[in-house]
């Protein structure tokens, strides 16, 4: 499609085609368009609003250009939009850790930060975790593990293309909503956080377009209403579920689980350091009772849609089990430990 056809098109908040849409993407991703087209199609898209339609296609084209990477049909990806502004430690990674406790294999695509002060590729790394494995170390680690970081940048280096034009009109665009769709593992188990309720119906068709087995979006609320990009032990959380092509809604307050209601400022978080010592103490037990909460209410979801467990109240049962019996804590030291070795190994038959 010619960039002025296309621009035309936008400018007269007329939706594309799936098919469109995918050649827009891969065209911005492959230079075939000049940098002031793409930053006014990224800007004119965002301000139509992006279909169920146009982010399955823009989704075809940017795993087209990934770097694909196999790993287990049950794996999990634990993830939020972002965009929220709530300051909260990352309680999707620490999730995402615990639920590898309670036997969940673990696929999680990241990044650093974007819109937090900590995204969870700096909190891994300050955990010492090497988020740059080359995909056969991150298979070996999975194979050994269950466990595997996905450090986006690695997997879709097509993506440079438009990080300085994204950078310089500082807003979202369709590339932010697509990065938790995007893992290169090709998931079909997610619990992905969105900080706009008014979006959860859009990944829900997507991720039915896609492919995807089962899924749960959520959109939390703070004890005041403002939003969260992931389940809420401050108020209620909404979800929209999608299980082997059945959708279903749903809405919750952590007290149907056995869970107290906290406040925000309970969940705050800080720098990767700070957000380090926070889920090391979720792990050893010493964090408290909010964070902790927090942290097993989101990796009960990630047992849930993995298929470890038949409900979330099963799954909260697993996660809590995995943290008391000291199995999450084990468990990530040893991913620590192999982590670290298998980069080491790596490195050396590099160099």
């Amino acid at each position: 499609m010619q960039q002025n056809a296309l621009l035309q098109q936008l400018l007269a908040d007329n939706d594309l085609s799936s098919a469109e849409m995918e050649a827009c993407i891969t065209a911005i991703m492959t230079g075939g368009f000049s940098d002031i087209a793409i930053a006014a199609i990224l800007a004119l898209l965002q301000k139509k609003g992006v279909k169920a339609t146009e982010l399955s296609g823009a989704y075809r084209a940017m795993m087209t250009h990934a770097i694909p990477i196999e790993l287990d049909e049950h794996a999990v990806d634990t993830c939020g939009t972002g965009g929220d502004h709530a300051g909260t430690f990352n309680v999707s990674t620490v999730a995402a850790i615990i639920a590898n406790g309670a036997g969940v294999s673990i696929a999680k695509h990241g990044n650093r930060s974007v819109t937090s002060r900590c995204g969870s590729a700096d909190v891994l790394e300050a955990l010492g975790y090497t988020i740059d494995l080359s995909p056969e170390a991150t298979m070996e680690l999975f194979s050994k593990t269950r466990f595997a970081f996905l450090f986006a940048p690695l997997y879709h280096p097509s993506m440079k293309a438009v990080a300085h034009i994204r950078r310089e009109l500082g807003i979202r665009t369709i590339f932010n909503t697509l990065g938790p769709l995007a893992n290169p593992a090709c998931v079909k188990r997610q619990v992905i956080g969105v900080y706009d309720p008014s979006i959860m119906e859009l990944y829900i068709e997507t991720l039915m377009k896609t492919g995807c087995r089962h899924a749960m979006v959520v959109h939390g609320k703070t004890e005041s209403g403002a939003p969260l990009d992931e389940s809420s032990v401050c108020g209620i959380t909404h979800i929209s579920e999608l299980h082997e092509g059945v959708v279903s809604y749903h809405s919750v307050i952590p007290e149907e689980f056995g869970l107290s209601r906290w406040k925000t400022a309970d969940l705050k978080g800080g720098d990767r350091e700070d957000n380090a010592m926070i889920i090391r103490r979720i792990l050893d037990g010493s964090a408290s009772q909010a964070q902790i909460d927090a942290s097993i209410y989101a990796a009960a979801m990630a047992c849930y849609v993995s298929g470890k467990a038949t409900c979330i109240d099963e799954g909260l049962c697993l996660c809590k089990e995995s943290l008391e019996n000291g199995d999450a804590a084990k468990n990530f030291s040893r991913i620590l430990d192999l982590n670290r070795e298998i980069a080491d190994k790596h490195r050396t038959a590099v160099n």
